[in-house]
């Protein structure tokens, strides 16, 4: 039949098709009818483009149910569960890892650092409370519990613990019924051929003859895209845009996504031609400029769906296998068996895993590991076949574009780190051998004309960087050291051939990278470096591995020796010549070549090896040179010579040699002495070279060195007579420097078990103890500088925890930190100066800690002698003779005699030093030999020889040391002396010593009195020195006298009675600050300020040069107590009336420094020069940004964005009044306002219609008509006193900088464009003033703290700044504006505005602290007359009567939104007793409930005490934001009883002239304010707030203090809750990195395409878009799996570490160190505090500031 678009479905009875299967099955052809199904089935289901559930329903109907009946032949879901419930517990968990779970690593029991827990047997096991690590698992990866190879102890956890000893015993098939067992055989081998043969299927038109429809085919193709790892996500994108019609950037971008996610996409469909078109396209535009082109095919839409199928197929597959133990054992044996060809179907998915896609790997391998994996004896089939297609799999890996995680060859790791599956591949399979030797091949490629590699960096074939897995496989494969008793004939013979090849690559990498002196010129272009050393750390753990083996067996040693020896002999250069040398007698034959001119490798990995297995020769009880060991050619000199090299190259360079070879050999330098290269590199070079001292003759040794070092004329006497050829004695010097050291290395470095009579844990806490020498280090310090071995991480602990004492941080609250080891007093004295691990500044450092330790201590000395060294084994104890030859005496003889000179230009201290240290080894071993009774070492009898000898000449150096400036150096000379004579008196032939004895303590004495004089004078000198001082001071004093009469400490700001200050009036009454007798003002705030740019101080005032404080406005929501709201469109928001839910407002804070608005428009003009010329050179942002008008404090870099105008005190700006001659009450004063407002609402007609809200103000004199007499004359005299100015206009500067504010605070706080006349200007600046004291007054009661006294200096002088602001900011804006907002907000309470507005509003609806400071602002402008004003808010009566009625209504919204309390408040306070207040509160309770309609039922009615406390609690916050306003408005001083942390009302009511009683509030007001209650109460949109639990929420009284999301204390549960979250936009896909907002606790998929959407035209990522909506651009985020808080400000963005902590208090981004982590307190209070306080922004621009590669990162995008 022929093909169509849409494939129809044919008829179909399940019935039927199921008998036909069952009758092919007892022929034993199912596949052929399941194909004949599959032929039309497959294509209607997955060829008709359906959407996702219903191609998985129709699946499920048509071809997965029918299966699962034929299998069964009932009811599946019956048959299952009667299978699962013959299952045996399993003792393996095998459960498979998704990206992102917690996997658990046990340190004390894990065989190696692969084996793993999933969280379920971790949490269920003993592991929990040993030394474990944790992370995230990358996927792919299974639970380890159960396999008792992995662990050494606990292998089960309770869920997997063995019940049975027989279950092991019991066959699982047997447990199936005999005909579903032929059923799920026929079953399992047929849809595993049709996999194995679709997915291996290489035409993409046509399918298999038993699978091809019938008729010819439609032309319905698609164009499939294929992923790699080469091409970007933009490249894929601009690419799919150009190639495919009609294409939008979003779907490219998710054309993109499923690419990488899946490994293929369809990015288009039509006709064959079109198809092909679209793939040229994308093949031309990806294949320019050399570069690999994407991989893309033309696709029949039949191919496409059978592979889709075959997809859906391994998914059921591995879900029926999972059914039924029987079932797994049987799929495990059928995918196992050899097929026709020889090879099974696993074998065969094996083979072509690299011509499968992503997706189609990842499933394979899933069903492997599922299946295979989890049976033991089929693990070891499917082990045994991937070792022999091991280099088939390895060479089409290194040909691959994929990750080595999506590919088979990953599999490794499940399959080598099993210890038993291992050594019987390496016995019986040559396991090693087959892994090196196509690494080798690998590796000819690479090697240049003499053999060696040459690792070019600027090659684009990544297929060596890929073969370089195989080094991974090689440590996995030799992870299972055999014991001693372990070893057999066939295990050894072929170990040997595996280190064989393993030498073959080490003699191919001797000699990389060679290196010559460059002179003349310095060289033109760095050489590659990178690639030998990346080679040698992959390198490292294997030759370790390959020595541990060695160690194990005589044989093995011996034959592995003879060979690397023999190799090592390959490798040598046969054209060297010798020369003679002789000194002090003995000449010696050594070879001619010069370092400085000939070629020097530092990679000598067989040199070094040899080294390491020569070290275990003792284990053995072989000698150097003994007949097992003899190697035909051998010479110790040869062997010694590479290293020596290399220690005289290094040090060359320290002489500043070879300065012109540039960097690329300053970098080989430090990493072979970096802790991860060392072991194998430096540390290998010194042992050869002890192994050389031991085997050579001390004499003949040492001359080898100074031949070398080309110092042999250095040590001839003459050498210091000046010639006048002093070019290179400089260097000389530094060179002779570095051999002493060398010597002193060779000596003294014994911890090295085999050369040294140690352990390695001895050689571990040395390492420590020296680190801690340093300074004291935390955890992760000392873990970063000692040797990353993962087998001792346990060993390290117990190390440090034997020589250091954990000093914990200082628990102190708002801090957090980690804690120091300090070395416990004891090990001290192990400390050596000259360990070889120090560079030249830890030297230095050690060396000034120990001295400056030693002076607290007051020590007699601060010498720092060299410790008492450990043994030589028996292999190496000639090493010391090189203390007592005759060479090393003359050396030190020498040295001293030129120390002792009057002038040597060969000389130095630190040469001094070190042979100090020298004489200083040799007496610690002459002392030992004499307690041993050994007499063949003889120091002191060589050293008393000769005159002078060395005893005379450290005598005559401690009675006059005038060349030695350093005390250490003096110190430790008199020491040596001490030592000298102590151990010279135990010799047998010594002689009477008290003449020395004398002589030494004479010279002390000496010492002692020179010292004492030098004192003197130098006190006498500076005693005058001090005297002359004093005497000009005061002349110049007494000749400019005039400058000093006015002299005043230098501050930059001056303020006036502080808040933090109790005011002398706090001492005899109690401040009132509103009223008829409101106490005395005082200035606060900035008085006088300096100009932190031109350094001017001046006074505050309003007609001079107007000063400003830096500011910054933004949007904030950090008090929302509703966050699913969204953000008003700001061009239309009206935000005159306050939502009571705070959900979105604007904050303002300053830095506190102030500059003359002048000079800051000149600052920031340049600024903006500045920055142009930058975004011409460098395009990416700064820490600020220009365009929103940012920059930094020219002072402290604080991040700001406007300058906010310093005003003078209020108060001076008007002139004194008595307003106690008003006498006007609430009542009147309240019907004036109401009379004013309806007065001026019923003129609406007369008003433009333009105008939304049509008041048009009226004048006093109307009002007052409507008035009694005697109350006109006091209204109207109230408005006169309201009027009454004297200070005159502000300056133009003041002005405009206050017209700037205002703007700005608009701008920034509704997100518009600025706009100098918009009348919502005023509003905003209200706004903001009191959004930042709502702000403060939370955060300080949340910390309880008082309100005044305890915050810091920048936040008083910025709300001071900002109420007086926005006192004044109504005398520069339009006064008809400022009158009808004062008209709209007293018509809100006094005449139902609220609800005649175009939102229609009730009192709950509005936030009323934000209403008080509006209309406190705006009242005094009601009557005024004229453009402007010039009217202040100070009248206290007027300012007593606005915050009456505002709380009123504010007590009337705390009981409407007050039911019955808690059941546990009920009865904390059961017998409290109710006072006459609260039953007077109670009733005011039930009449207003009664109004509103919403009287609670009789039994829930709180108890009048209950409501007496809930109002008091409730009204305070607002109180406590009152009296923060109106004292700095007015000036009145805070009471003392306000300086401290008060939950009281009373003191907040006497300040504010206020009833303590709320009742009196209510009672005998008047009708007019009855009548208001009535208005509040009645209104129907309250009532429907109240009664509708659908409507806005409410909020409740007091506001609650909002935080940042609780998080668990274990960070691992975090981990895992998170790890079930997965991508919105991927159809349930796991999410690469999943970030957390700490602000409501959503989780989203950050820096994924799939998730990028477009805001304002811009592309941004998940984090960023939600960070918009919850905190209007401030976000605060953690990102789990990498354990890192992301902190967004806008377009930038910082990292900080997460509040998580481990055992020693350190922080662990990325989990690199995997230690257990729990949720520090402290830490996360902080995070709190910057989030609460608005810091977010100021944080990010210093951390940018700091770290210049945040710059470059793309916040927006995340």
């Amino acid at each position: 039949m022929a093909m169509r678009n849409v494939f129809s479905t044919p008829e179909y009875r399940q019935d039927r098709l199921l008998e036909e299967w069952l009758t092919s099955c007892k022929q034993g052809n199912l596949l052929s009818a399941l194909k004949k199904h599959w032929k039309t089935f497959v294509l209607c289901v997955y060829g008709n483009s359906h959407d996702a559930a219903k191609e998985e329903r129709l699946g499920k109907k048509f071809l997965f149910r029918p299966m699962e009946y034929f299998l069964c032949q009932k009811d599946p879901e019956v048959v299952f569960e009667e299978l699962q419930a013959k299952n045996m517990p399993s003792q393996l968990c095998g459960k498979v890892f998704k990206t992102g779970e917690p996997t658990y690593s046990c340190r004390d029991c894990a065989n190696d650092p692969t084996c793993v827990l999933c969280i379920d047997c971790f949490q269920n096991g003993a592991h929990k409370n040993h030394r474990y690590k944790m992370n995230t698992s990358g996927g792919g990866g299974y639970c380890d519990c159960g396999d008792q190879e992995a662990w050494t102890s606990h292998p089960f956890c309770d869920l997997h613990s063995p019940k049975e000893a027989s279950q092991d015993e019991r066959n699982a098939i047997e447990t199936l019924p005999v005909d579903l067992t032929d059923r799920a055989s026929a079953l399992f081998m047929a849809t595993l051929r049709y996999i194995v043969e679709l997915l291996t299927w290489s035409q993409c038109d046509n399918l298999p003859s038993d699978l091809q429809p019938e008729g010819e085919l439609s032309d319905t193709y698609i164009t499939m895209l294929f992923n790699d790892e080469v091409h970007t996500y933009d490249q894929v994108i601009k690419t799919l845009q150009r190639a495919v019609k009609n294409c939008t950037a979003q779907q490219a971008r998710e054309f993109a996504t499923l690419v990488d996610r899946e490994g293929r996409a369809t990015v288009y469909s039509g006709c064959f031609a079109s198809c092909e078109q679209c793939r040229t396209i994308i093949d031309q535009s990806t294949s320019r400029h050399g570069s690999k082109p994407l991989k893309v095919q033309v696709m029949h839409t039949v191919v496409v769906a059978h592979q889709t199928f075959c997809l859906k197929l391994m998914v059921w597959l591995q879900k029926m296998i999972e059914k039924s133990d029987g079932l797994r054992r049987l799929f495990c044996l059928l995918s196992m068996k050899p097929q026709e060809d020889g090879q099974s179907l696993m074998e065969k998915l094996l083979l072509h895993d690299t011509q499968l896609w992503k997706v189609a790997r990842i499933l394979s391998h899933q069903l492997l590991m599922a299946g295979v994996l989890m049976d033991q004896e089929c693990k070891k089939q499917f082990a045994v076949i991937f070792t022999k297609w091991y280099p088939n799999v390895m060479h089409d890996f290194a040909r691959d574009d994929h990750d080595h995680d999506v590919c088979v060859a990953s599999l490794s790791v499940q399959i080598y780190t099993v210890p038993s599956l291992a050594r019987m591949l390496v016995t019986d399979h040559d396991l090693l051998n087959v892994i090196l030797v196509p690494f080798l091949e690998a590796c000819q490629e690479k090697r240049n004309a003499h053999g060696v590699l040459s690792l070019n960096k600027a090659e684009r074939n990544p297929s060596f960087k890929r073969a370089c897995f195989m080094l991974y496989d090689l440590k996995y494969a030799l992870i299972c050291k055999p014991g001693p008793d372990e070893w057999n004939d066939k295990l050894r013979d072929s170990f040997l051939r595996g280190h064989e090849s393993f030498l073959r690559l080490l003699k191919i990498m001797q000699g990389m990278d060679e290196v010559k002196r460059q002179t003349g010129m310095h060289l033109e272009y760095e050489p590659e470096w990178e690639g030998a050393f990346n080679l040698q750390m992959r390198v490292d753990d294997v030759i370790a591995s390959f020595t541990e083996w060695c160690s194990t067996d005589r044989t093995v040693f011996i034959e592995a020796y003879k060979k690397a020896a023999q190799m090592l002999l390959e490798c040598r250069d046969t054209t060297q010549k010798s020369e003679q040398q002789t000194v002090c007698g003995h000449t010696v034959k050594c070879i001619k070549y010069d370092v400085q001119s000939q070629p020097v490798s530092i990679h000598l990995p067989l040199t070094r090896y040899l080294a390491g297995l020569l070290v275990n020769m003792g284990k053995f009880d072989l000698q150097f040179g003994c007949p097992e060991l003899s190697v035909k050619n051998l010479d110790p000199v040869r062997m010694i010579e590479p290293p020596l090299r290399v220690q005289v190259m290094i040090a060359q360079s320290q002489a500043g040699l070879w300065r012109r070879n540039g960097y690329a050999l300053l970098n080989q330098i430090y990493f072979y002495h970096n802790v991860k290269c060392r072991q194998e590199m430096y540390d290998k070079d010194i042992m050869m070279l002890q192994i050389g001292a031991s085997v050579l003759e001390s004499n003949e040794f040492l001359i080898h060195l100074l031949n070398r070092y080309g110092l042999l004329v250095w040590i001839k006497p003459e050498y210091d007579v000046p010639t006048g050829q002093d070019d290179n004695v400089r260097q000389t010097i530094m060179l002779a420097e570095e051999f002493l050291n060398l010597v002193l290395i060779i000596l003294g470095e014994r911890y090295v078990p085999g050369l040294g009579q140690v352990t390695r844990e001895d050689t571990l806490k040395r390492e420590i103890i020296h680190l801690l020498c340093i300074s004291p280090m935390s955890n992760s310090e000392l873990s970063k500088h000692l040797p990353d071995n993962t087998n001792m991480e346990a060993g390290i602990e117990d190390a440090i925890h034997a020589v250091a004492n954990f000093r914990k941080p200082a628990s102190t609250i708002g801090t957090a930190g980690s804690g120091k080891f300090e070395l416990k007093k004891e090990c001290y004295k192990e400390f050596n100066p000259y360990f070889y691990h120090f560079c030249r500044t830890d030297q230095s450092q050690a060396e000034e800690t120990q001295i400056k330790r030693k002076k607290e201590e007051k020590s007699e000395s601060h010498a720092l002698p060299p410790p008492v060294p450990p043994r030589f084994t028996s292999q190496f104890e000639r090493i010391s003779n090189l203390l007592q030859c005759d060479v090393m005496v003359h050396i030190l003889s020498l040295i001293l005699q030129r120390s002792v000179a009057t002038r040597s230009r060969s000389w130095s201290e630190t040469q001094l030093d070190r042979i100090l240290h020298l004489i200083g080894l040799a007496l610690h071993e002459q002392r030992r030999n004499i307690q041993d009774g050994h007499h063949g070492f003889d120091f002191i009898g060589k050293a008393m020889r000769g005159e002078p000898n060395l005893m005379q000449l450290l005598e005559s150096l401690v009675a006059d040391p005038k060349n030695i400036s350093h005390d250490s150096t003096k110190d430790l000379l008199s020491w040596i002396l001490k030592k000298f004579v102590e151990v010279r008196q135990m010799t047998s032939s010594a002689e009477a010593q008290s003449p020395f004895e004398q002589v030494s303590s004479f010279s002390k004495e000496e010492n002692e009195a020179a010292k004492k004089r030098k004192a003197r004078l130098a006190a006498k000198r500076k005693e005058k020195i001090i005297a002359k001082i004093s005497q000009m001071q005061q002349n110049f004093i007494r000749d400019n006298a005039d400058l000093f009469e006015s002299t005043d400490a230098d501050t930059s700001l001056t303020r006036g009675t502080s808040e933090m200050d109790i005011s002398e009036s706090a001492h005899h009454e109690t401040p009132v600050a509103l009223g008829k007798y409101r106490s005395t003002p005082c200035s606060i705030g900035i008085t006088k300020a300096t100009c932190i740019l031109c350094q001017e101080e001046q006074e505050i005032s309003h007609n001079s040069r107007a000063m400003v404080l830096a500011g910054f406005v933004q949007r904030s929501t950090v008090m929302s107590q509703c966050k699913s709201k969204e953000f008003p469109d700001g061009e239309n928001f009206d935000p005159l009336f306050t939502s009571s839910d705070l959900f979105v407002g604007t904050f303002t804070n300053s830095c506190g420094h102030t500059m003359h608005a002048d000079c800051w428009q000149s600052f920031f003009q340049a600024i903006l020069v500045k920055e142009r010329r930058r975004l011409s050179r460098i395009p990416h942002s700064l820490s600020y940004n220009i365009v929103q008008l940012e920059y930094l404090c020219p002072l402290c870099e604080s991040l700001s964005n406007t300058v906010i105008p310093l005003i003078p005190a209020l108060h001076s700006l008007v002139s004194d009044s008595d307003i106690s001659s008003v006498d006007l009450g609430f009542g009147d004063w309240l019907d004036g306002l109401q009379k004013t407002v309806e007065k001026s609402t019923k003129q609406d007609k007369i008003a433009s219609k333009d105008d939304p809200f049509p008041l048009l103000p009226c004048p006093l004199s109307s009002i007052t008509k409507l008035m009694a007499d005697s109350v006109a004359s006091n209204f109207q005299l109230l408005w006169h006193y309201v009027s009454n100015t004297s200070g005159g206009r502000f300056s133009e500067s003041l002005e405009e900088m206050m017209k700037k504010f205002a703007k700005d605070v608009y701008s920034f706080g509704l997100s518009v464009d600025p706009d100098d006349i918009n009348s919502r200007i005023p509003i905003m600046a209200w706004n903001t003033c009191a959004y930042t004291i709502i702000n403060l007054e939370q955060y300080l009661r949340d910390e309880m703290k008082p309100l005044f006294g305890t915050s810091p200096s920048r936040n008083v002088d910025c709300i001071n700044a900002l109420v007086k602001f926005a006192a004044v900011c109504g005398q520069v804006m339009p006064q008809e504006v400022i009158k009808k907002h004062c008209l709209r907000l007293l018509s809100g309470l006094l005449t139902g505005g609220l609800e005649k507005s175009k939102d229609p509003q009730c009192i709950l609806d509005i936030d009323l602290f934000h209403y008080l400071t509006a209309v406190t602002m705006a009242l005094p402008s009601l009557y005024t007359e004229g453009a402007t004003s010039s009217s202040l808010p100070l009248n206290s009566l007027n300012n007593q009567y606005i915050l009456q009625l505002v709380l009123t209504a504010h007590v009337v919204q705390a009981m409407l939104l007050y039911d019955k309390p808690t059941e546990s408040e009920d009865q904390a306070d059961m017998e409290m007793e109710s006072d006459v207040e609260s039953i007077a509160l109670m009733s005011i309770y039930t009449e207003i409930r009664r109004k509103a309609g919403c009287l609670p039922p009789s039994n829930s009615d709180p108890l009048p005490w209950q409501l007496s406390r809930h109002i008091n609690d409730a009204v305070l916050p607002f109180l406590r934001c009152a009296t923060v306003l109106y004292h700095n408005l007015t000036g009145v001083p805070i009471p003392a009883r306000l300086q401290d942390w008060t939950e009281e009302m009373e003191p907040f009511c006497s300040y504010l002239s206020l009833p303590s009683n709320f009742s009196e509030l209510f009672l005998n007001q008047g009708d007019l304010l009855d009548g208001l209650l009535n208005q509040w109460c009645i209104s129907d949109i309250l009532r429907s707030r109240l009664s509708s639990a659908t409507s806005q929420s409410l909020v409740s009284y007091p506001l609650p203090v909002n935080h940042l999301i609780d998080l668990p204390n274990d960070y691992s549960q975090l981990i895992n809750q998170i790890s079930s979250f997965t991508c919105p936009s991927s159809n349930g896909n796991d999410s690469q990195l999943p970030t957390m907002c700490l602000v409501c606790g959503v989780v989203v998929c950050s820096q994924s395409y799939c998730c990028q959407t477009e805001v304002k035209d811009t592309k941004v990522g998940a984090a960023t878009e939600h960070t918009l909506r919850c905190g209007a651009g401030v976000g605060i985020l953690l990102r789990v799996r990498e354990c890192q808080i992301v902190l967004l400000a806008g377009t930038k963005g910082c990292f900080i570490p997460a509040p998580y902590v481990d055992s020693y208090g350190e922080t662990d981004q990325g989990l690199r160190r995997g230690n257990p982590l729990h949720l520090c307190k402290d830490s996360y209070k902080n995070l709190q505090k910057m989030w609460f306080t608005h810091c977010i922004p100021e944080t990010v621009a210093h951390n940018i500031e700091s770290h210049m590669n945040l710059m470059s990162i793309h916040w927006q995008h995340l």
